[in-house]
């Protein structure tokens, strides 16, 4: 206690983080009365996970005074709380306090913003701070304190989980099933718990094929649409590429009503207007009804502009499959080029694969629950682009 001690654990997949945490907050908060412990996790629902765990594990032991499974909260009966806490909500995590120990689940993928809010939480007491986390590239905040703990700085120690032996948790049978199904990178990041080089999981090259984030000029238009519910961390974004494979648009948002959200929708698109090609909007959820919201108000405004196709883009494991390998080999090959806009290249470094060994399907998304909106309107875009037309065609007409 009161050590200022920061610990750097840096692990690969499957070999008992979560539980570490978990055993590491209970310790902080049973064997020192009257402490805060806080852990946060990028996302709400990792947080929640983290607090049923918990809750869960000492529940019938008796030592839990009170939940709050609203604000995540544990108090015991020897005064201890522990506060579990999402990045996703930066405003909520200034003005607290720890007493007990701070943990940073995660921390590779918590946007660099995040340290700054925190770290008050734990200056004023001097209180341990443990930064836990599945590596990615060599660069930010959790990159940052591992490479310190190897080089000695006073303080901070940085453990890798690679000196250990965790077959029994991950057999080289599971580890050469990964070899064969994840990336090259998600494999050296997630399985051997490498630092990586290149500047994403799943894509590789985003930076390097980066752009001005300023709409360039267009003859043609390819535009990809995702939605999203219009609060919270869920966005709607529209992407558009031109007839060279350049970004020429980008627009995103999670705070509109179902109206905005299509009034905005449909400025965005008609400012292209006859050059549009095709579209790739999504249909799955409320995709649908917003499409039809869209074509009803096109069509009310009564404009000139000529829409080629807009097509229902279904979103199922394998279509999503067919557009993220679009998306690499035109990375890998120089052909595309993207934004060089901050939130598009984290949704983009955090794209990730992962391999069911009992199902043996690979499945993409945002890493540990994030959001992905921005990496599927681009995906369905550049899709519209390479087949300059878009499947399940819906033919637009104006009076």
């Amino acid at each position: 206690m009161g050590t200022g001690r920061v610990v750097c654990v840096k692990s690969h997949r499957q070999c008992g983080k979560s539980f570490m945490c978990c055993a590491i907050l209970l310790h902080y908060a049973l064997t020192y009365e009257h402490t805060v412990s806080a852990i946060i996790e990028p996302t709400n629902a990792q947080a929640r996970k983290v607090f049923k765990s918990i809750v869960n594990a000492v529940y019938e032991s008796g030592v839990i005074k009170s939940k709050n499974e609203t604000f995540l909260t544990i108090e015991f009966i020897n005064g201890s709380t522990i506060m579990f806490k999402s990045a996703e909500i930066k405003d909520g995590l200034r003005g607290y306090t720890v007493t007990g120990c701070l943990i940073l689940d995660e921390a590779a993928y918590l946007s660099s913003d995040i340290l700054p809010l925190v770290l008050p939480w734990v200056q004023v007491h001097k209180s341990p701070m443990m930064l836990v986390s599945t590596p990615r590239v060599r660069e930010g905040t959790f990159y940052n304190y591992w490479k310190e703990g190897l080089d000695g700085k006073k303080n901070i120690i940085s453990i890798d989980w690679n000196d250990f032996d965790t077959s029994a948790l991950l057999s080289p049978d599971i580890v050469e099933q990964y070899r064969k199904t994840l990336t090259k990178n998600q494999f050296r990041s997630e399985i051997l718990g490498e630092f990586l080089d290149d500047d994403g999981l799943v894509f590789s090259y985003v930076k390097e094929n980066a752009i001005p984030d300023t709409p360039g000029p267009y003859t043609s238009a390819y535009l990809g649409i995702d939605f999203g519910v219009g609060n919270g961390g869920d966005y709607t974004a529209i992407s558009a590429f031109n007839e060279r494979g350049e970004m020429v648009f980008l627009d995103f948002w999670n705070d509109l009503s179902t109206l905005q959200q299509v009034e905005r929708l449909v400025n965005d698109i008609m400012q292209f207007g006859t050059s549009i090609k095709a579209i790739n909007a999504e249909n799955n959820s409320i995709g649908a009804p917003l499409i039809d919201l869209i074509i009803k108000e096109l069509n009310a405004r009564k404009q000139t502009v000529t829409v080629a196709k807009i097509g229902r883009w279904v979103t199922t494991n394998k279509s999503k499959s067919e557009l993220v390998q679009q998306m690499q080999v035109a990375l890998e090959q120089g052909k595309v080029k993207l934004f060089d806009n901050k939130m598009l290249l984290n949704q983009f470094g955090a794209y990730e694969a992962e391999y069911n060994p009992k199902t043996q399907v690979v499945t993409y998304n945002g890493a540990y629950g994030t959001n992905d909106d921005i990496v599927m309107a681009t995906m369905m875009a550049w899709n519209a682009y390479l087949t300059k037309q878009a499947s399940g065609v819906y033919n637009l007409s104006f009076v």
